[in-house]
This record gives structure tokens, sequence and C-alpha cells, in this order.
């Protein structure tokens, strides 16, 4: 039997800013730039704004990851897509990495003069590998949870987030595919991929663009799935039901 739980909603007048503000046009990827990551780790790449066409692009072609002594072709397959302006792909290197290597994505050669949204500040996606590949898949240590909801109303438009709290034995980073679906008939079925961080992830939209529509008090369903850097999922958990944050909970 699934358990199916109507998770209640502290809902705050301000969102953190890292949900709230507009992220403008260009890319970002997980792992997050900068990160350690396993030999045998792959890449998501997300267009925003005006990259993401640029980004759907790319599917069927090959990008570069470089060090300074070792070259991995990296394959790019088609991976998930918001209706609010966004797009990822995945990003599959033809073999391992080196140990203990800094790597560089060439992002350059095929999207010029594109702007990276996360990172370090670099001009170029850069990460360091660790001493070896992750063989583990991820296990649930604490199973995801609703346990807030995020409104702003700017003149931009609304950010609209929930927070999901989770924590998972994983060495790598992760994420998390998520499936969202209305509880009654209406909007149509949503999937997109969201990173995990800190033990959170958020579900929502900022007032420019963002990986899930929501619409206000409509009760949702998360089917939640996850997957460390490496691409190896954890074992299923039960969906996640939520009220979407609206002007009436504010008010509570």
């Amino acid at each position: 039997m699934v358990l199916r739980l109507l998770v209640p909603l502290l809902v705050s007048l301000y969102a953190s800013s890292a949900a709230a503000q507009c992220l403008g046009d260009g890319v970002q990827l997980f792992p997050t730039p900068g990160s350690i990551i396993p030999t045998n780790s792959r890449f998501l790449l997300e267009g925003v704004g005006t990259a993401r066409p640029q980004v759907a692009a790319l599917v069927g072609k090959k990008l570069r990851l470089v060090s300074d002594s070792h070259v991995v072709e990296v394959a790019v397959r088609r991976g998930w897509e918001s209706s609010l302006g966004r797009v990822t792909v995945i990003l599959k290197p033809a073999g391992a990495m080196e140990e203990d290597k800094r790597y560089t994505l060439r992002v350059d050669e095929s999207l010029p003069n594109v702007a990276l949204l996360n990172g370090r500040g670099t001009m170029l996606p850069e990460w360091r590998t660790g001493t070896g590949p992750d063989k583990a898949a991820p296990r649930w240590l604490k199973r995801p949870a609703v346990s807030e909801g995020f409104l702003r109303r700017t003149a931009q438009g609304t950010a609209r987030f929930v927070r999901l709290n989770l924590s998972l034995k994983e060495s790598s980073p992760a994420y998390l595919v998520v499936k969202l679906e209305p509880r009654r008939p209406g909007p149509s079925v949503q999937q997109y991929v969201v990173p995990v961080s800190n033990n959170t992830a958020f579900i929502g939209h900022e007032a420019c663009s963002g990986t899930f529509a929501m619409e206000d008090g409509r009760s949702y369903r998360a089917r939640i799935q996850a997957f460390d850097a490496a691409g190896q999922m954890a074992p299923a958990v039960p969906p996640v039901d939520f009220e979407a944050p609206d002007e009436y909970s504010m008010q509570q």
C-alpha cells in the first residue's frame, strides 16, 4: 500500500534569495562547477531563458572534457524540458576520467559567449576528480518530505516554491527527477530534474522561469527518484502530496 500524506505547508512571505531571484539567461551545470566528482561522473547541462533552444539543439552532438593531459569525449543525450523556459540535457562521458585531475568542460566550443550561471566565477565550468569511481547507489536515510512553501509577488511576476527536506547516504553529488501531477483533473503532468543541496531540494518557479508550474492552492502529487552523479538510482519511495502556496495560506 502506498503511503499518501497531505503535507501542511508553513508558508513564508519571502523566499530565500536563491529561490526567488530571476536567474537570467545562460546555463547551469550539475554537479556544481568547482566541486569534487567521481571519475565516472556524468553531468547535467541546463539552458535557461535564451540559452534554452541552444542547449536543446546539442542533443546528439559531442562536447569535450579536458585536463592538462587527458581528453574525454562527452555525448549529449535528451533529458527533461520545463514549460517555464528551461531544458536540461544529460552529458555522458565516453570513458572514465583520470583521478585527481582538474577537468574543464569546453562548452564554449558549442555555445560561444553563453553565460555560466552557477559555479565559482570561472568563464568555463571545471571540476576536480577524486580518488576513483562511485560504485555504490545512493540509499535513503530520510525520505523526502515537504517542509515549507514560499510565495512572493513582485513586479516581475510570482515566485512560488516548496522545499523538500531529505537525506541520502551518498558520497557524490545527488539530484532528483520529479514527476509532478495534479491530484484532480487539470494541468498536465510535468517531469523535471532538481539538484539536492544540503539535504534540500526546491520544486517550483521564480518570476522569470522555473522547473515546475504550480497554481494557487492546487493539490499535487510528487513522484520522486534520486540519482547520484554516476547515474545510479536510490530505492523507490512513496509519493509526496502537498498543496501549492497561495495568498490565503500566506495569511494564516
